[in-house]
């Protein structure tokens, strides 16, 4: 492990942090609304018990013309705010306090307070109102207005703020610790996991245990396994590989040895000339039996889908096939045709391993057929959709009873023609055609080939993998 890997532990703190420091910030913006609110509410109560006494003042014999120094001094004093009142009659005017003072915008009926807010130079203030009936003249009405600055609201909020704070954010740096304590606690349950995977010897490709895996975590076990059973498929491919390597390889390889020491041991030029002859065969059926090991392992490739799987014309794709092989078939003495649609014949499929399936039937007709024989190739679309690619000879054939095990590695059909072209088969091309008709989801049968002797071997592909 890298130091820049990325800490799940540290992703999970992070992902919780900057929500609850994002909660502080909007939390302190909440604190302080609430302090100015409440702190308007009780100062908006002291200013209307200020205007309802100065009110009073006015309205008894010793204030109905003039208040006292004293009680201007009491009202107005205020170690923090300006204040300022005035008293005004609605037939006299302005009977007492500040002329600059403004008037209520609206006039409230008796006894409900006006409230109102305006700025005086860089200051704002905020005022009440209230409506009193003048004792001497019941038709006056006298209106009362009381106002203060705002500093010591805010001063008020300012307090409250900074006292809860800092237990907002004690409170949540032990939420981050309880949270960290958590995660740590959490990720202790991937430790059995953990060690499953590290105590597994290498030859051990079994899926994990999922008992005590946590719901979140076993997607991921999931695939873990899922990429332990594809290594299984692979592994078990190689190995199935080097057995067929060394099962088709021994035989071919003691040969060739066998006629090196002939030479060796008869340097007579018949001799020699006749091991050689051996040789060229043997190595040629080697070379052969190489190729179609490696044509079987890659068919047998575990892939759930075909790797390069695309729309092709198959008619256009065997045609070409067919005529390519021509030359040979007319070096074995046979008549290699085909018979059906030049193209237009669509399937979806891997061009090269469908080349390989064919190249496979094609040989094996032309080395199982008779001498002067016919070989047929056909492509024909059914009327369900299928697609059928037929391979028919007219040599000697397979026993019925046999079909079932044409396709089986190393397979072969005692008293085969090969040796009409002095070359043993391998046993692997039917195995190999098998293999790749599955990978394209076709299925492989056999019959009778042409006029009723020799063997036809038909792949069916599906209809789902046909594109007309």
């Amino acid at each position: 492990m890298t130091h820049n890997s990325p800490s799940l532990r540290r992703r999970l703190l992070l992902f919780v942090a900057l929500p609850l420091c994002a909660v502080l910030v909007c939390g302190a913006a909440l604190t302080y609304w609430l302090a100015l609110t409440y702190a308007n509410r009780v100062y908006d109560r002291w200013l209307l018990d200020s205007a309802r006494a100065l009110g009073q003042l006015v309205n008894s014999d010793a204030g109905r013309n003039e208040l006292s120094d004293q009680a201007r001094i009491l009202l107005q004093y205020d170690p923090f705010d300006r204040v300022v009142y005035a008293v005004r009659s609605t037939r006299y005017g302005l009977l007492a306090g500040d002329r600059t003072l403004p008037q209520p915008k609206a006039a409230a009926p008796q006894p409900d307070p006006v409230y109102s807010s305006f700025r005086v130079g860089d200051h704002t203030m905020r005022m009440v109102s209230v409506l009193i009936t003048n004792q001497d003249d019941p038709r006056d009405t006298l209106v009362v207005s009381a106002a203060e600055t705002v500093r010591k609201r805010h001063l008020l909020a300012r307090e409250l703020l900074t006292a809860t704070v800092p237990i907002e954010f004690a409170l949540i740096v032990i939420a981050m610790a309880l949270v960290w304590f958590g995660v740590n606690h959490g990720l202790r349950v991937l430790d059995p996991l953990t060690r499953e995977i590290r105590l597994r010897h290498a030859g051990d490709l079994s899926p994990l245990r999922t008992d005590d895996v946590p719901l979140e975590v076993q997607p991921l076990v999931a695939t873990i396994d899922a990429l332990l059973s594809r290594v299984e498929k692979m592994l078990a491919q190689q190995q199935r590989f080097i057995a067929d390597a060394a099962h088709q390889l021994r035989t071919p390889l003691a040969g060739l040895r066998l006629q090196a020491e002939r030479a060796l041991a008869d340097p007579s030029p018949g001799t020699v000339r006749d091991a050689l002859t051996h040789v060229e065969r043997l190595s040629a059926g080697t070379a052969r039996a190489a190729g179609q090991l490696l044509a079987l392992a890659r068919a047998q490739a575990p892939d759930e889908a075909i790797g390069a799987a695309k729309p092709l014309d198959l008619a256009e794709l065997v045609r070409d096939e067919v005529a390519a092989r021509v030359p040979e078939a007319l070096a074995q003495h046979a008549d290699l045709g085909y018979s059906g649609p030049a193209r237009g014949v669509r399937v979806l499929g891997d061009a090269a391993l469908l080349r390989e399936l064919l190249g496979n039937l094609i040989d094996n007709a032309l080395r199982y057929g008779r001498l002067n024989g016919m070989v047929t190739v056909s492509v024909q679309p059914e009327a369900a959709g299928e697609v059928v690619l037929m391979v028919a000879d007219d040599g000697n054939g397979v026993p019925e009873p046999l079909w079932p095990r044409l396709g089986e590695r190393f397979f072969r059909v005692d008293g085969s023609a090969s040796d009409r072209i002095g070359r043993e088969g391998s046993g692997l091309g039917l195995a190999i055609v098998r293999e790749i008709a599955e990978r394209h989801g076709a299925t492989v049968d056999f019959g009778l080939g042409l006029e009723g002797r020799g063997l036809r071997v038909e792949v069916r592909f599906p209809a789902m993998a046909a594109h007309v």
